[in-house]
């Protein structure tokens, strides 16, 4: 812990809503880690469970912001304002990090001071036991044989995959210029502030994983449920609209957002034809096929323009397809020995 007179470092925002049986196991790996130039704030979102008494053990350790029930990004909002650190560093109150995650953070950030926000790779643990490293399908080829990577252009990287902020750190003052948490976003908020933080300026990567991502099953099933609405087309949606406005985004980056947006709308598209809408699916579909276009917003176009069950049976059809295929690459990555070593759980 730093000095609580001095400016630390890093401060660990952690916001949580009854999450008593696993927030301590967040602070804990915090409370380990080598470097000690921090503090950690945790808003509490209103919690109806044990989360207060769980908190309390940890006295002056930790500082504790109560408020009432608003949501995650108004809780991380609240502890950026409450923050003194010269680095915001995220992390959810049921992941953890390791031992030496921010030691390894700040080696980059005194290595790279242009740099304005770090991401180390991550492990995502799942129920069953099996996990995956987050970098496997995204970056890792831009590594080489390095063990870091700094872009300066990140907006396209960040746009074409989902990040997490359990493994990122950001100068606040960047953060702040950049805007903090969309209130209004029940999805995305994350992506939609990662996104404008690319465009402040470099990100750096590090290949190393430090930090566990704990994909529960209440959690899974709920975010899965949440992607696949009406509301979160929405939201992206309403990311997307912002972004464009952006005069800083170049040729390829708006090209970026266009594909994003394409793919978002022919999501918007499956789920109005799954309700019988053929007419606003076809809508949606066409400006898909506008915004950017591709083979696969073509074949839904045209399988608006069947009768409704016809068209969803074709639909259906491709994507069970599609995910054979993934499925067949997936058993033939396990089958090599780097596959083999890409699932195994951390020790």
């Amino acid at each position: 812990m730093s000095d609580p007179k001095a400016r630390p470092i890093f401060s660990v925002i952690i916001p949580t809503y009854n999450r008593a049986n696993f927030v301590t196991k967040a602070i804990n790996s915090v409370l380990r880690q080598s470097f000690n130039d921090y503090e950690i704030i945790i808003v509490d979102d209103g919690s109806t469970d044990t989360t207060p008494q769980a908190l309390g053990q940890y006295g002056r350790t930790i500082t504790v912001v109560s408020q009432a029930n608003s949501g995650v990004s108004a809780a991380r909002n609240t502890g950026i304002r409450r923050a003194c650190g010269t680095w915001i560093a995220f992390l959810d109150s049921d992941d953890e990090w390791k031992k030496n995650y921010l030691a390894r953070q700040w080696e980059q950030i005194t290595g790279n001071p242009t740099v304005v926000a770090f991401i180390t790779n991550a492990v995502n643990i799942h129920p069953d036991g099996q996990s995956h490293t987050h970098f496997e399908n995204i970056i890792l080829k831009r590594f080489g044989t390095g063990s870091f990577v700094r872009v300066k252009r990140p907006f396209r990287i960040i746009m074409n995959s989902h990040w997490f902020l359990q493994s990122t750190v950001v100068r606040r003052d960047i953060l702040l210029r950049a805007g903090l948490f969309d209130t209004s976003l029940t999805i995305a908020e994350d992506r939609d502030v990662m996104a404008r933080l690319a465009l402040e300026g470099e990100f750096g990567f590090t290949r190393e994983v430090l930090v566990e991502i704990f994909r529960r099953s209440e959690l899974t099933r709920n975010l899965a449920s949440a992607r696949g609405s009406m509301q979160a087309r929405k939201c992206f949606e309403k990311v997307i609209e912002n972004l464009r406005r952006d005069r800083r985004l170049n040729l390829e980056e708006r090209l970026s957002l266009a594909k994003f947006s394409s793919a978002n709308q022919r999501e918007f598209g499956n789920l109005l034809l799954a309700q019988g809408e053929a007419r606003r699916a076809r809508a949606a579909y066409k400006h898909a096929l506008i915004s950017y276009p591709s083979l696969k917003s073509l074949i839904k176009y045209v399988a608006s323009l069947l009768p409704c069950r016809f068209g969803l049976i074709l639909l259906t059809w491709r994507r069970w397809w599609c995910r054979l295929d993934r499925f067949k690459r997936q058993a033939a990555d396990f089958r090599s020995p780097a596959g083999a070593r890409g699932i195994r759980r951390p020790q």
